[in-house]
């Protein structure tokens, strides 16, 4: 059985930050409707202060707002003091951005006005709103255009995505208006995405299809998904499948996941890991059993512990014990002590593994702080911990006369990602990229 929702929701008030993260996800990842999660996320950021808040208000731009959360947002921006915390105002800026429309409108003015909101983020909030005027037509017209002006770029960083995904948003209101177009798309085989727009169209009507919860389109975006159209068009699949979070899905992934190539086993973990029930559970038990490959293993392994199943606890402690742990194995040993501490489980490993975890996070936290000005050596250093190799020794830079400041500019989501999203993380934190310094 799993762990009760309302003792996960105590646990974005516990005192150790990572466990405070791992709440918060689980409600954020999974596109939770419900409306006091932020109201807890705010009081742990009163609790424990401003400092790496980040963390917890990054993900909860996928939590549902209040009148009263917005307007502890906007306070927030215009405290002198907010600037002073590394990427806290961005992203109590995309919490506005991402907010819903109706709730936004009415403190248009006092958002744009606030102190420390970001004037990057301006145009796409004022455009999201302008947008909610706009008829399904209309809709239609400026994503086709939108389509056919990118048929000939290849790259995310070469077209704006973020207003494509503002259209979709805006064209998902019209909810089930839309369903016979979506359908109609999602049937198209592309066999050459060379000078076509559906290079684009594909994946933002498949976040359309999860926008809207069209049911009836999970198995054409099981279809998508087992043709590899890449990245994107993966992520997207995986996404609209978690927000559609319906049975079917799961028992649509359950059927093709054995036979299915390895892309597709790596991106439909993701709805087992998001949506919440117990038929995931079961689900995610089923094909661990019948998996081989060990990436997959330790990634259902660590769904069920997303879904804080005590079932995952000895599922994921068999594939790390005895065991030589590169960066994704100590990710997925990292993730059980959470998961643990939380449920407030154990198992005969659990000290040894939680000192030496600690041990290796202080070691990291000050290996980075002394290259902190020397980007060669942190380079160096992030290769090191991915590959479990030493680096050639390089001559250090000379110190900077004055530290380099902290990056506060976000990895913004229009630009070509470097890094996959179920990668491990650069900075070496054994996390998932999606999960660590991906959701800054």
């Amino acid at each position: 059985m799993r762990f009760p929702e309302d003792k996960i929701k105590e646990a974005i008030l516990h005192p150790d930050l990572e466990i405070r993260d791992r709440a918060t996800d689980y409600f954020a990842k999974s596109y939770s409707h419900d409306v006091s999660i932020m109201a807890q996320v705010i009081k742990a950021v009163e609790t424990y202060g401003r400092q790496d808040a980040y963390r917890l208000i990054g993900p909860s731009r996928d939590l549902p707002q209040t009148v009263e959360s917005i307007a502890w947002v906007i306070d927030e921006l215009n405290d002198d003091q907010s600037d002073t915390y590394e990427n806290y105002t961005y992203n109590l800026s995309m919490v506005l951005v991402e907010a819903d429309p109706a709730l936004l409108l009415p403190k248009e003015s006092s958002i744009l006005e606030a102190r420390h909101f970001l004037p990057d983020l301006r145009s796409a909030f004022t455009e999201r709103l302008r947008m909610c005027s706009w008829d399904e037509a209309t809709c239609w017209r400026r994503l086709e255009e939108f389509c056919e002006d990118g048929k000939s770029k290849q790259y995310t960083n070469e077209v704006d995505l973020g207003h494509a995904f503002r259209i979709v948003e805006a064209l998902a209101r019209h909810g089930q208006g839309c369903e016979g177009k979506v359908h109609a798309l999602l049937r198209q085989k592309v066999e050459d995405y060379d000078q076509s727009p559906m290079r684009w169209m594909e994946p933002l009507v498949v976040r359309l299809a999860g926008l809207a919860h069209l049911d009836a389109t999970v198995p054409l975006l099981i279809n998508k998904l087992l043709e590899h159209g890449g990245d994107l068009l993966n992520e997207e699949c995986a996404a609209a499948l978690t927000r559609i979070g319906t049975p079917a899905v799961l028992h649509a992934v359950a059927e093709t996941f054995p036979r299915a190539e390895h892309h597709f086993r790596l991106y439909a973990t993701e709805p087992l890991e998001y949506i919440h029930s117990d038929l995931a559970v079961e689900t995610c038990l089923r094909l661990l059993e019948q998996e081989r490959d060990e990436m997959i293993q330790r990634i259902l392994a660590q769904a069920l512990l997303s879904q804080f199943a005590p079932e995952g606890i000895e599922a994921a402690r068999r594939l790390l014990v005895g065991r030589e742990l590169d960066v994704e194995g100590r990710g997925l040993r990292d993730s059980l002590l959470e998961t643990c501490t939380l449920m407030g489980e154990r198992f005969p490993e659990y000290d040894d593994w939680l000192t030496k975890g600690k041990a290796e996070k202080e070691e990291h936290r000050k290996r980075v702080e002394e290259l902190e000005g020397d980007p060669t050596s942190m380079l160096l250093f992030a290769l090191e911990k991915l590959t479990g190799k030493k680096a050639a020794d390089v001559p250090r830079a000379k110190p900077r006369l004055s530290p380099m400041p902290r990056l506060t500019l976000p990895r913004q989501p229009e630009r070509k990602q470097k890094v996959g999203r179920n990668d491990p993380c650069p900075c070496g934190s054994g996390k998932k990229f999606k999960k660590c310094c991906g959701r800054r």
